[in-house]
């Protein structure tokens, strides 16, 4: 996703050769000096964001649904589309039938509970940080919840996604005391031409958690 957003800034009009010549950089400012771009890990985004550490950032709608935090979210990027999904061994259930509660992997603890809690099926929850596809293989999940975008990783170690728990993209989020006190700074990013969204999806639109617009 990182190379896409990279693309759309250059739309915009925001090089980024800082970067290019030194990838493994964890800061670095565009080539006119009007952004400093921030390298977090995008379970970390949203925390820069709400308290301050960056104006703005740019993060998975999954994410945003997983933490649950409130913030201004004005922009949907349309690129890194993918899925959080449900998946399990292929062939036939090899749920244990002396075990009534599923056992679930996932790094995203509270969108599972919540999609099987809707569902009524009783589930245990085993947050992991990494490889959730070894946890059906060893016995340890009955099944896993877990963002793919083409699937493949999962194939590959004989899974199958079963049900989709929500699509993601990449979002624009804006801290709110930015959004109040740097607006015009704000707007100006936005309405800047070939800003880096397109046409369609550049309206602003403020939402918050549980009211979002989400375009097809």
């Amino acid at each position: 996703m990182f190379d896409d957003l990279l693309t759309l800034f250059e739309k915009g009009g925001w090089g980024f050769s800082e970067y290019l010549k030194n990838p493994r950089a964890l800061s670095c400012r565009s080539d006119d000096g009007s952004l400093r771009l921030l390298l977090v890990r995008s379970s970390d985004v949203i925390a820069y964001v709400e308290y301050g550490g960056a104006d703005m950032g740019i993060v998975g709608r999954d994410q945003i649904e997983e933490q649950n935090r409130e913030m201004i979210e004005p922009l949907d990027l349309n690129v890194g589309f993918c899925r959080l999904v449900v998946a399990r061994p292929g062939g036939p259930a090899r749920e244990d039938p002396g075990r009534r509660t599923l056992r679930i992997a996932t790094k995203y603890p509270r969108l599972a509970e919540m999609h099987f809690l809707a569902r009524g099926i009783p589930v245990s929850i085993l947050k992991l940080y990494g490889s959730l596809e070894l946890a059906p293989q060893t016995g340890l999940a009955d099944q896993i919840v877990d963002l793919v975008a083409t699937g493949r990783t999962l194939r590959e170690n004989d899974l199958e996604i079963v049900e989709e728990i929500l699509p993601s993209t990449a979002r624009l989020i804006v801290n709110r005391a930015s959004w109040s006190l740097k607006n015009r700074a704000v707007m100006d990013l936005l309405d800047r031409p070939q800003a880096p969204y397109s046409a369609e999806t550049g309206h602003l639109g403020v939402t918050a958690p549980g009211n979002r617009r989400i375009r097809p």
